[in-house]
């Protein structure tokens, strides 16, 4: 099958480091597939770590959506590598996917990463029903992230949920299995004093992922935990605006930019913290999972099909910092609960995320939408 995964470019968020990691697995599943991207604006490290698959991306340096020369290039690329069918991943891509399912009848098929896109605006309204329309009439099939996505997409595009699959995101598990041994000499790497407590957040610096729910409950944490101190990971589009509500705090809280040793940071922290409002299958409690980490995270989309409330971390509610402050306290005070649940989560993620297996059903999907279309 020659497929092409397509995505409007390559920035550091959770949906696009899956697909750089995933991406080679297609083709143990005889899956020849090419990454079609809109434009570079926007390019993080993944670019490079892309590169080095060795599989090709071709880019179209669109300037915006109605560039004319960008979508006769993205035909083109479709007849010239004669692609069977389009997989797309965001906003932009499934836009376009689906105009192509409309013109040229191409088989496709899209991702749905997110509970929903923000609407703050008159345009984002737009674009986001654009995208429930285009999803209802344009698509053959769609994978959702999570079960909870699964459910509310079903319900916010009118799709029939026998049109909709989820398929978990999956992450290269090893990569993350980091010995304990390393731990010190991680840490004295970073800077970390090995009798600080390490409070771990990897998200992107933008709405919704509850920057300011964490600082809110950093009293309460520091009066029991003295010692505690905050990483933050990620950037993004209100970085200025998430800096400045630290402000108060800034002698415990470190801004780490984007980062690509992730699994290095996970190694040295003591709990991941994830007070997001929405999510649809953070990776990063994947991630944290996979490194022995327990968490502590909002119950929000499909958290709960990663975290095993009371087991391997805790959920608390979206917004709820008194929770928030208090479990990342309990976790932070008993070590040989962090400990439990932590090998507990390492073992709830190697069953159910893993990128062979992400892999399997997405192949899996694409035989079946091509027999049922006439092309196998």
């Amino acid at each position: 099958m020659k497929v092409a995964v397509m995505l409007s470019g390559l920035a550091m968020g959770g949906a696009e480091r899956n697909i750089v990691n995933f991406l080679p697995h297609l083709r143990n599943y005889g899956v020849d597939v090419t990454l079609f991207s809109l434009n570079t604006r926007r390019d993080s490290p993944l670019a490079q770590q892309f590169e080095e698959t060795g599989l090709e991306r071709v880019d179209f340096d669109a300037k915006r959506m109605t560039d004319h020369a960008a979508w006769k290039r993205f035909v083109r690329a479709i007849g010239e590598r004669k692609i069977e069918l389009v997989h797309a991943q965001d906003q932009d891509s499934i836009i376009y996917a689906g105009l192509a399912h409309r013109r040229h009848q191409i088989p496709n098929i899209m991702t749905r990463h997110v509970m929903v896109e923000p609407q703050d605006t008159l345009k984002e309204t737009a674009r986001a029903q654009l995208l429930l329309l285009t999803a209802r009439f344009e698509f053959d099939h769609v994978i959702t992230v999570s079960d909870a996505v699964r459910h509310q997409f079903s319900h916010l595009a009118k799709i029939p949920l026998e049109r909709i699959t989820t398929v978990y995101n999956g992450l290269d598990m090893e990569k993350f299995r980091l010995p304990m041994s390393q731990r010190a000499e991680v840490r004295a790497q970073l800077g970390w004093g090995m009798d600080e407590k390490i409070v771990l957040m990897v998200a992107v610096l933008r709405r919704g992922k509850g920057h300011e729910v964490l600082f809110k409950a950093i009293p309460a944490i520091l009066e029991s935990i003295p010692n505690a101190r905050f990483k933050l990971v990620g950037d993004g589009e209100i970085a200025d605006q998430v800096r400045e509500w630290a402000e108060p705090y800034r002698d415990v809280v470190e801004f780490l930019g984007q980062r690509t040793d992730v699994p290095q940071l996970l190694l040295a922290s003591d709990v991941l913290v994830q007070a997001s409002w929405s999510e649809a299958l953070p990776t990063v409690l994947i991630e944290a999972g996979a490194s022995s980490l327990p968490v502590v995270a909002t119950d929000v989309g499909g958290s709960c099909e990663i975290v095993v409330d009371g087991e391997t971390g805790y959920l608390v509610e979206a917004g709820d910092v008194h929770a928030l402050g208090q479990y990342l306290v309990r976790v932070l005070q008993d070590l040989t609960v962090a400990q439990v649940m932590g090998q507990r989560a390492y073992e709830h993620v190697m069953r159910l995320f893993s990128l062979e297996r992400q892999a399997q059903q997405t192949a899996t999907l694409y035989e079946r939408v091509l027999f049922e279309r006439g092309e196998l």
